[in-house]
């Protein structure tokens, strides 16, 4: 689309150029599609989790840090799809950072399948979020 003329507006004694900014459709790139995807599926398996350990193991508080960790990656996620910012890219960091740590900040380490969920779809959301942020930096 070709951008539009600039035109001249009245600033004081001086008359300066004021370009119109046209809209335009982002483009996505496969990788950055694929990345989405990634951090959706592990933001989804989180929730899954959570039900499992309620439902096997009776594990209420490593379901209840798995099911709200779950939905707020979710959440941050589709948003941060409808238009990037780099904010909420870091609140999904810390959140998947908090998925890392919650096995020991709430107590429930000594039960393997929680932690290991909580650590590995953890540690994968904290990894998306970064590739996000190293995406946003390149021209």
């Amino acid at each position: 689309m070709p951008e539009s003329p600039p035109r001249f507006v009245w600033k004081g004694k001086a008359m300066a150029r004021v370009r119109r900014h046209t809209s335009h459709n982002p483009v996505w790139r496969t990788d950055e599609i694929l990345l989405g995807i990634l951090q959706q599926l592990a933001s989804t398996a989180l929730i899954v989790s959570a039900f499992v350990l309620v439902v096997s193991t009776n594990q209420s508080r490593a379901a209840g840090s798995a099911l709200l960790l779950g939905l707020l990656i979710s959440a941050l996620t589709r948003a941060n799809q409808i238009r990037f910012r780099t904010a909420v890219e870091y609140l999904v960091a810390v959140a998947g950072a908090c998925a890392v740590l919650a096995p020991w900040m709430l107590g429930f380490a000594a039960h393997d399948f929680a932690t290991w969920a909580h650590l590995t779809l953890g540690i994968l959301s904290v990894g998306c979020a970064m590739v996000w942020l190293k995406f946003e930096r390149e021209p």
